[in-house]
């Protein structure tokens, strides 16, 4: 028993915690910028780290259309102190050759808010000619 109570009081601190990101994608209004196709986004912690917060979709919903606003929750089981104070960048992932030009994105937490918008309009496609399958937006 005495070694649990030391266990919890040592470590306790240290085990992962609860946080919400809150997500928010424009897609440009431009001709065929919609997408069917999945897309996965990582973030870049200002300490740092990185994490893989998942795919921008809901489940029966037709998500990143043209002109659309969609919101995505993704609850991650995460170390507090490996949250950081905000982000540096983030990382679009194109699962497609749907080709998808997405406006901007914005991210909080409990702890910050962030911007990232694609001033150069780059698109996001598997298929070369359309788009590049990564596009990292940084502030």
């Amino acid at each position: 028993m005495k070694v649990q109570s030391v266990f919890l009081i040592l470590f306790l601190p240290l085990l992962a915690t609860g946080e919400r990101y809150t997500v928010w994608v424009s897609t440009a209004n431009n001709k065929h910028a919609g997408t069917d196709d999945p897309v996965r986004i990582t973030v870049q912690e200002t300490g740092g780290n990185f994490v893989h917060l998942g795919a921008l979709d809901v489940r029966g919903r037709d998500d990143n259309e043209r002109g659309s606003l969609n919101r995505f929750i993704f609850n991650k089981n995460i170390p507090d102190w490996l949250v950081g104070t905000g982000l540096r960048c983030i990382t679009l992932h194109m699962g497609g050759d749907d080709a998808w030009l997405v406006k901007y994105v914005t991210i909080s937490t409990s702890k910050f808010y962030e911007v990232f918008t694609n001033d150069s309009q780059t698109w996001l496609s598997t298929d070369r000619s359309e788009g590049t399958s990564i596009l990292t937006l940084c502030n």
